[in-house]
């Protein structure tokens, strides 16, 4: 039998919280100047994929996150 702290970790990222954590790695990345193809953006997107996952489900959490790195 599964608990929900099991069914919550299976939480797929669907096309609109993708958009939202891409729209805040672009920002990011704008504001920093950085290369997407930089290790930055590599760890910055991974901040941002975990951050979500985490429970940072809105724009402005999703940018504070990205600020921080």
């Amino acid at each position: 039998m599964m608990n929900s702290g099991q069914t919550l970790s299976f939480d797929p990222i669907g096309p609109d919280e993708l958009e939202m954590i891409t729209k805040a790695f672009q920002d990011e990345l704008q504001r920093r100047a950085l290369s997407r193809k930089s290790e930055e953006a590599e760890a910055l997107a991974a901040k941002l994929i975990n951050a979500y996952q985490a429970g940072i489900r809105d724009n402005l959490g999703l940018s504070i996150v990205a600020g921080l790195s």
